[in-house]
């Protein structure tokens, strides 16, 4: 099988790919919008999430222009698609990866006010998370402009479309360590400082919680290495071929092609599995409770209840 045919297959699989992000995404949507009454349960989760997919569903036709370019060139070599609407494009592609990275910085920061500190209503309000949301793609314009200034964005005469060039070892790894390895680590840190401050809190309950609160640790520690795994295959290999090619001096022309697979598989699994691992999601698949019968579930406090304190399941939901 020839290089080109085997270019052809990968990038036409990282549409198909692309595209099952997509549907993933307008299906959130399609639910969201019939269970509007359950959102105003809980805005700002919402929001957050909105916001999350918002990002992957604007990089969404950017990515399917530069890969049909990409298969348009493997099957016509003498095309070009070089000049300087190609590397805005990029930089607009960037701009909507970065924003996606940084929404999931925001959604653990809500989370860590929430968990820490419950009584400060104004760490937690929705005004407040709307204005942060409009923010993170201001700032990742700004912290890529300078890339985009200095050219870093080349054209890969190769692949036929415009990106960080794995062989510009410095470009790429600036630019990319500001796209995804910031608010990556800082995403990690919030979620780590989090959880310690639940375990910290577990000490003080009763010998015959701890293997609820056991239970209930490792479900959070399950959804957290599903999310950062997908999250991981997504930025990693950007980082890592650029590295690899300053090591070795060499890249195969097939790495360029897998590089984007990996990334458009991680993305669209990661639309998908947020879905069914956010409490906050899967409540809008469940059929809406007929009636008026009070049904309390494990670990969350019935409305009759007279306890004012969060439970530990309350704490345990507002992971993920």
């Amino acid at each position: 099988m020839s290089i080109q045919l085997t270019n052809i297959i990968v990038y036409s699989l990282v549409i198909v790919c692309d595209l099952i992000g997509v549907c993933a995404t307008i299906f959130l949507f399609g639910i969201m919008l019939l269970r509007r009454s359950l959102i105003k349960t809980d805005k700002v989760s919402y929001l957050l999430t909105a916001n999350n997919y918002i990002a992957f569903l604007v990089g969404s036709p950017l990515f399917i222009d530069m890969f049909i370019n990409s298969i348009y060139g493997q099957l016509y070599s003498n095309s070009s698609f070089d000049g300087e609407q190609c590397r805005v494009k990029s930089y607009a592609l960037y701009i909507c990866g970065c924003a996606y990275f940084y929404s999931f910085l925001l959604q653990a920061l809500y989370r860590l006010c929430r968990i820490v500190y419950p009584t400060r209503v104004r760490l937690q309000s929705f005004h407040g998370f709307v204005m942060l949301s409009v923010a993170q793609w201001i700032l990742a314009a700004s912290m890529l402009l300078p890339s985009f200034l200095l050219g870093d964005m080349k054209y890969l005469p190769d692949d036929y479309h415009c990106q960080f060039a794995p062989t510009d070892v410095r470009g790429s790894l600036i630019g990319l360590s500001v796209l995804f390895l910031v608010p990556f680590l800082s995403t990690l840190i919030c979620y780590f400082y989090t959880m310690h401050h639940v375990r910290t809190r577990t000490t003080a309950l009763p010998a015959i919680n701890q293997n609820l609160s056991i239970r209930r640790d490792l479900i959070i520690l399950s959804r957290l290495f599903f999310l950062f795994t997908f999250l991981t295959a997504v930025g990693v290999p950007h980082l890592l071929i650029p590295i690899v090619y300053a090591m070795t001096g060499y890249l195969s022309s097939w790495v360029v092609p897998f590089e984007w697979l990996l990334t458009l598989f991680s993305l669209a699994a990661t639309c998908i599995v947020q879905i069914f691992m956010s409490p906050h999601v899967k409540k809008l698949l469940d059929r809406p409770v007929q009636g008026h019968k009070l049904v309390s579930e494990p670990g969350v406090a019935s409305p009759l209840s007279t306890s004012k304190s969060p439970s530990r399941g309350d704490v345990a939901s507002s992971f993920i």
